[in-house]
């Protein structure tokens, strides 16, 4: 009896310092969390209203499975943990009724013992013939896609599909001949009522399509691109696919990892894709990056990118990365053109708003505008000439030694972000590529602007409406091109705003701006 109590003593002895020891480490995980949301909080270059990775670096972080749902926008992202050791990628998962301000739900998919793939890469949701939210997503380390769908209608638990994979890279010795016919990479999954099946493009060097009646048994239908037109470089491919209607028409939104997001309209009929416009979301020097796409309850077609970060690296760590694009309105005009605005629920985070109207320029001149800061939206509307650039310069320092120049350029029809003097210890040069890969066709390795292709019609005005926050500029112009390029102002006082002409005599109608207000909660 006594060996006995002496036992009990000695186990509850033991549990008690096995508590302690539980307390130890929750007390380390708490202070450890406090000191790094700090961390973050102290960078200068931290977006504000930009959704950014709410936990330590994030590389990749494509937005991945986004979905509308019962008054809530769900957004997944990659990001990385470690389990076992070893560094995974999975999904975050992000909820918000209004789209800048989020909550952090449960991780939407994650690695498990037992599971084929080794880590979640890029897919996209859909739903079931049934009306069931599933996802379809490549599996990395497995060569293969997979399916998971929600089993709650809040969508924080998902479930793996059990006829995975869906897709597999065939052998080389493949029985049935399809060695080099596709791959299994980026996948985008719908279901088609009207035709009633279920459609799977598979992107990659090759993208291709294939269709299936219960999602077990899939039929591949062959190439999803005409190879007999040289729509993209020799050098692209086509990843992280999102196919979904706009308008009348169906859009294939992409990216090429050497040169970043681009999309095709064109009619989807008959199991075959007939491309009929071809547009860029991003230009050399940029990093608009990893689109995803999603259809709220109003109709719209609402898009996020990956803005991918070219921080340099005499500038200090502060134990994070991965920032999201804004939300962006797709739509077509009655002429095929693409639409993009900003959504009309920013409207919610403006404050303190300034105003200037007509201020005259002549040529070769600049005006500061009482427009000041660094995370803030411009609206300015310019009636320029016709034969100089004229625009806009933001993150000034009063001395001049930074600037960024915004520009619309008549002659060759460009809008031009010019980033040579963002900081101080430029002069500044960015990689031509987006991400992986030599540079882009015909472009050197290192710019100084991103150009994009944009026209104004006879008597229209420029119309910008810019986003700042802190190493983001976004530019959206007359609703029909937008542009987004990462910065790093190094002085403190690089707050001011300018107007510019060039050679000819310039009007600014109107000016406005708003410093905006902070909407990430870590």
């Amino acid at each position: 009896m006594k060996k006995l109590n002496a036992l009990f003593f000695i186990l509850l002895a033991y549990c008690g310092m096995a508590q302690q020891e539980k307390q130890k480490d929750m007390e380390e995980m708490i202070n450890d969390t406090r000191a790094l949301r700090s961390l973050m909080q102290a960078d200068p270059h931290r977006p504000i209203y930009h959704f950014v990775a709410p936990e330590g670096h994030a590389m990749p972080f494509d937005p991945n499975g986004g979905i509308y749902r019962k008054g809530k926008y769900h957004l997944g992202y990659i990001y990385q943990k470690m389990r076992n050791g070893k560094t995974e990628h999975v999904w975050g998962h992000a909820v918000s009724t209004d789209l800048f301000h989020w909550t952090l739900y449960p991780d939407m998919l994650n690695i498990k013992d037992g599971d084929m793939e080794q880590g979640i890469f890029s897919g996209g949701a859909f739903l079931s013939k049934e009306g069931v939210p599933h996802i379809m997503y490549h599996g990395q380390g497995a060569s293969a896609n997979l399916v998971a769908y929600s089993t709650d209608d809040d969508l924080k638990v998902w479930k793996k599909f059990d006829g995975n994979p869906v897709l597999k890279t065939p052998a080389a010795d493949d029985p049935f001949g399809n060695s080099g016919k596709y791959t299994a990479w980026d996948p985008e999954g719908w279901y088609d009522k009207k035709a009633g099946w279920y459609y799977q493009i598979s992107g990659g060097k090759t993208p291709a399509l294939f269709k299936s009646k219960d999602m077990y048994k899939w039929e591949h239908i062959g190439r999803l691109l005409d190879s007999t037109k040289s729509w993209l470089y020799a050098s692209e491919d086509v990843s992280c696919p999102d196919f979904f209607s706009i308008g009348n028409k169906s859009m294939l939104l992409f990216i090429s990892h050497n040169i970043g997001a681009q999309y095709f309209t064109g009619s989807f009929a008959n199991d075959k894709y007939t491309i009929e416009q071809h547009g860029r979301m991003n230009w050399p020097g940029g990093t608009f990056f990893a689109p995803e796409q999603l259809q709220d309850d109003k109709g719209r077609n609402i898009i996020w990118g990956w803005v991918l970060e070219r921080k340099p690296e005499t500038l200090p760590d502060y134990g994070w990365s991965g920032i999201m694009s804004l939300p962006r309105v797709l739509s077509l005009a009655k002429n095929g053109t693409l639409q993009i605005n900003p959504p009309e629920e920013v409207k919610a985070i403006r404050l303190n708003e300034v105003q200037q109207n007509n201020i005259v320029l002549e040529a070769n001149t600049e005006h500061t505008l009482k427009a000041k800061g660094k995370s803030i939206e411009l609206k300015i509307e310019i009636k320029g000439g016709a034969k100089a650039p004229y625009g806009v310069k933001v993150f000034c320092s009063p001395d001049g030694k930074e600037e960024t120049t915004i520009s619309y350029d008549p002659l060759k029809k460009e809008l031009v972000i010019n980033f040579i003097k963002s900081s101080v210890k430029g002069p500044v040069s960015m990689p031509s590529h987006a991400m992986f890969g030599a540079p882009v066709d015909g472009f050197p390795e290192n710019v100084s602007e991103q150009r994009a292709p944009f026209e104004l019609e006879k008597d229209e005005t420029l119309q910008l409406d810019i986003f700042l926050d802190r190493s983001i500029i976004e530019v959206f112009a007359n609703g029909r091109q937008c542009v987004t390029q990462v910065v790093y102002p190094e002085l403190e006082h690089s707050t001011n705003v300018k107007v510019f002409s060039g050679s000819e005599k310039v009007t600014v109608k109107k000016a406005q701006s708003w410093t905006m207000a902070e909407t990430n909660g870590y």
